[in-house]
């Protein structure tokens, strides 16, 4: 009777093995580990060499990320999660590029192994010539999810990882890099094993989402069973190309190494045509058999990615039109219906107001309650993106139209917002080289990548929204006079919080939104709300009514006490002021009254103050200089 092995004492077998007398260590270990000793040993690499994590430079971090950054978009959110998950377990969580160098990293706070510490750091070079075997590099190698523990290290200093890691593979079938968890002391191999290959899935899937498809499929074994797997997706374009496959299908169809052009039909005996109509007609799932003579059924996946993909069906959604109570303000809630009716006669619409009133909600209101309801709403803000990357973000990219491009290339913001809506968020913050680009495309309703000479075609909504006056910015040579004309088919001014006719009941809504019903305000706390003056516009009072929720007991009514320091504090005169300018008082001297407020809440600190207005602090200088105050 043969009696198993322990891992430990297989794992000193195969190291006594290879470096003691020389052999392969076959059936002791992990194959993919073996190779990687190989590797190492034909490099001439020595088990006691020391392992030095020195980082990259600012300006290698910089180019790293850059050419990584949709990797590192699609693995945000899993990789935060994976970390939350495994923390309590000990494990540091990794992920790196193909060639090994760390592009994040989140160290558990109860490791205190000072090489674990020091490796996971973004910037750090990672890769098997650098510090020999580890997960990452086998798992990038390999194509497949690994697990390395102490001594399976080729160097001895890295005895203290014990590392699990799994590949991640794009929809092109290129492997961008690795996901890894690591602690000091032994894993559990099938529960580490799990978590690096459901993070890498996850990311898979993200990728795929990214590509924007026309229709997600989603293949499943059995027709009756609406469970299928979560990792059999195909990307399709609108005409049936293959945009393209997760790794899973990759495997299926023995396309794992190849990034061949292809249809739907170099796929499945069915006609593209066939399948749409039948999905359109509402008979899915649908069966269908692949080349190679397996059958699967076929359904619409969601794509997983920044936004869902377009419904096939062509069943009109119901259309809702926002009710003015959402706005807080009659007026601006009977102008809604109008814009909405200017967007579906093809007109664009501007959306005027200060920082934190809202422009962004209101934008997704518009694109709900437009014609092109079914489409992508595609929000990008031109002030927060830099310079240098703004126009990628745009138009997308060609292949190789620049160091790190994606290989075959990328869709921009407005290609992928193509049948549904465009949000330009603080439009008047658009560098002018591209607010040419901007106009000709708005006026060809074609666009041509970064890199490529070939237009494409696009019909999408355009609505604008900026908190600056456009036409002072044009005549200033900020922002282009045609382009400006091009873009105000219809201005929507969003109010301030405070000027709004009906700010109670907005604020009532606003609590019951927020707390899920469980919370009222006070009839006293209501009235000091409702009369208070919201520099911070609808965004501060979130805060606010959060700030509330939080401190008060549960199941308690809130009072003044529960909200922030500002907001429950006796109105000033400078307050009151603001409230009566019909009463003698003049623009000029309202806006020293808000100035003189705000700093006096913010102790005389200029950049809390300007933050507290919603503007600049350049800007709020500006106007202290002319109001010849001084400042602190």
């Amino acid at each position: 009777m043969n009696v198993p092995i322990p891992a430990d004492h297989r794992r000193a077998q195969a190291r006594e093995a290879f470096f003691e007398r020389g052999q392969i260590p076959t059936g002791l270990i992990d194959d993919a580990i073996v190779h990687s000793w190989q590797r190492c040993s034909a490099a001439s690499k020595s088990v006691s060499e020391q392992v030095q994590f020195d980082t990259l430079s600012r300006a290698g971090l910089v180019e790293l990320m850059d050419s990584n950054r949709i990797l590192l978009e699609a693995a945000s959110q899993p990789l935060e999660q994976l970390g939350q998950t495994v923390n309590g377990a000990g494990y540091s969580v990794l992920l790196t590029d193909s060639q090994g160098v760390a592009l994040a990293a989140r160290r558990s706070g109860r490791c205190a192994n000072t090489l674990i510490n020091g490796a996971f750091r973004q910037g750090v070079n990672l890769s098997e010539a650098t510090i020999g075997t580890s997960a990452m590099s086998c798992a990038v190698s390999e194509r497949r999810p690994v697990l390395v523990s102490g001594v399976e290290h080729y160097l001895h200093a890295n005895r203290v990882f014990n590392c699990a890691a799994s590949p991640i593979v794009d929809p092109m079938g290129r492997v961008l890099g690795a996901i890894d968890i690591t602690r000091g002391n032994a894993l559990e191999p099938g529960s580490a094993l799990s978590l690096v290959q459901q993070c890498s899935a996850r990311i898979e899937r993200q990728l795929m989402g990214m590509l924007s498809p026309w229709l997600m499929l989603s293949l499943g074994w059995e027709a009756g069973d609406r469970s299928s797997p979560g990792d059999l997706l195909v990307a399709l374009g609108r005409d049936g190309q293959v945009l393209g496959l997760s790794p899973r299908v990759r495997e299926l169809t023995g396309l794992a190494g190849t990034d061949a052009t292809m249809g739907f039909q170099d796929l499945f005996d069915l006609p593209f045509e066939a399948l749409v109509d039948s999905f359109r007609s509402r008979h899915q799932p649908i069966t269908a058999r692949m080349h190679s003579g397996l059958s699967f059924s076929l359904r619409p996946a969601e794509t997983g990615g920044r936004k869902p993909a377009r419904p096939v069906a062509v069943s009109q959604p119901c259309r809702r039109s926002p009710e003015s109570a959402d706005f807080g303000d009659a007026a601006l809630g009977r102008q809604v219906p109008v814009a909405i009716r200017a967007l579906d006669k093809g007109l664009p619409v501007l959306l005027l107001g200060e920082t934190g009133t809202g422009k962004e909600v209101m934008a997704t209101a518009l694109h709900k309650g437009s014609a092109l309801t079914s489409g992508n709403l595609v929000a990008i803000n031109c002030a927060a993106i830099p310079e240098t990357l703004i126009e990628g973000e745009l138009f997308g990219h060609a292949d190789g139209a620049y160091t790190g491009a994606r290989r075959g290339g990328a869709p921009g913001k407005i290609e992928q917002a193509d049948g549904g809506t465009l949000f330009l968020d603080e439009i008047g913050d658009m560098p002018l080289a591209l607010q040419s680009r901007l106009l000709r495309v708005l006026e060809t309703q074609e666009l041509t990548r970064l890199g490529s000479v070939a237009p494409k075609q696009v019909r999408f909504q355009l609505i604008c929204a900026t908190h600056r006056d456009l036409s002072v910015a044009a005549r200033n040579g900020e922002f282009r006079d045609d382009l400006l004309y091009r873009i105000k088919g219809m201005t929507l001014r969003l109010p301030r919080l405070a000027e709004r006719s009906d700010l109670a009941s907005f604020i009532v809504d606003r609590c019951r939104e927020l707390t899920q019903g469980s919370r009222q305000l006070s009839a006293a706390c209501l009235e000091r709300l409702a009369d208070y003056d919201w520099p911070g516009n609808v965004r501060e009072l979130v805060f606010a009514l959060r700030h509330a929720d939080a401190f008060a007991e549960p199941g308690e009514v809130l009072e003044l006490g529960h909200f922030p320091e500002e907001i429950a504090a006796p109105r000033t005169a400078a307050a009151r002021s603001r409230r009566t300018t019909g009463e003698g008082g003049t623009l000029d001297l309202v806006e020293r009254a808000v100035i003189d407020e705000a700093l006096a809440l913010e102790g005389g600190n200029v950049s809390r103050a300007a933050k507290r207005l919603g503007i600049g602090r350049a800007t709020l200088y500006r106007r202290l200089k002319a109001a010849g105050q001084s400042s602190h």
